[in-house]
């Protein structure tokens, strides 16, 4: 009885830490778009899309910590201090991954003004970024033995396959998505987030695990990234088309924008990344 309330209270502690490097984020927000009052957009207008894009952060951060807390403890105080320390460099990630979005995935689309003008389509896609980079991190920094470095090539290597394997799905979509995304097409957004998300999940299965040598992990991560994303893109059709009989996905998002079909689908797609995830 009295261990389970010891480790009660370090979850707590840790949640706490968590908590403290939201509001750190959230002020660095507040910074980046102080041409716009983000506490206004959400608490009085009801902007859906800057709503998005801070849950979108604040999940990532989360998830990228929950990589920092596995492996073998090293004692309260010393884990707290590499959760610590660990949790500024994974913001720090969350930020940079957020400006290579604008740059590659959302280029010539300028997020932020689109989120002030309540483009929800924008603020789902913000979020799949974020929460693929934070499934990508809690892989990067799970584990045993592989350091700093480690983490940070794996978080390099995870995104690299994320914006190419983004940019395959993109080509091989009979629609632009981006420019649905620009024009408000909110479920070409959710289509954009729940992708992207489902990648995350592959990739994070694909990077945890102890250091076994870099010839090793990275021969093994090439392997069960490449196996993983393959499944997932055979499971993208097959779901588009035993789910939706009587259509398909480029009417359902170009023509329809029907935000109920996409909101299924993509539930189900990031359901296969999970069990495909989990034999990993």
């Amino acid at each position: 009885m009295m261990q389970e309330l010891i480790l009660t209270g370090h979850g707590f502690v840790y949640a706490v830490i968590v908590m403290v490097y939201v509001v750190i984020a959230k002020k660095i927000m507040d910074w980046r778009t102080k041409d716009m009052d983000d506490d206004y957009e959400i608490e009085e207008k009801s902007n859906p899309a800057v709503g998005l894009q801070r849950a979108g952060l604040y999940l990532g951060i989360a998830l990228g910590m929950s990589g920092a807390l596995t492996g073998g403890s090293m004692g309260f105080v010393k884990d707290i201090v590499t959760l610590a320390w660990e949790g500024a460099l994974i913001v720090i990630l969350l930020f940079i991954a957020r400006e290579v979005c604008d740059r590659v995935i959302l280029s010539g689309i300028d997020n932020d003004a689109e989120a002030a003008d309540g483009n929800a389509a924008v603020g789902f896609a913000e979020l799949g970024v974020y929460v693929a980079s934070g499934l990508i991190l809690a892989g990067a920094f799970a584990g045993e033995g592989g350091g700093l470095l480690s983490a940070l090539v794996f978080f390099a290597l995870g995104q690299l396959v994320l914006f190419i394997l983004y940019f395959v799905y993109e080509k091989a979509t009979p629609f632009n998505i981006r420019e649905e995304i620009k024009n408000g097409n909110a479920a070409a957004g959710l289509n954009a987030a729940g992708m992207m998300a489902a990648l995350g999940v592959i990739l994070r299965s694909s990077i945890a695990g102890p250091a076994m040598g870099w010839s090793q992990d990275l021969s093994a991560f090439a392997v069960s990234a490449g196996a993983g994303l393959v499944m997932l893109f055979i499971f993208r059709w097959v779901i588009d088309w035993l789910l939706l009989p009587n259509t398909d996905y480029e009417t359902e998002i170009k023509r329809d924008q029907n935000m109920a079909a996409i909101a299924l689908t993509e539930g189900v797609l990031l359901s296969v990344a999970i069990i495909i995830a989990a034999v990993l």
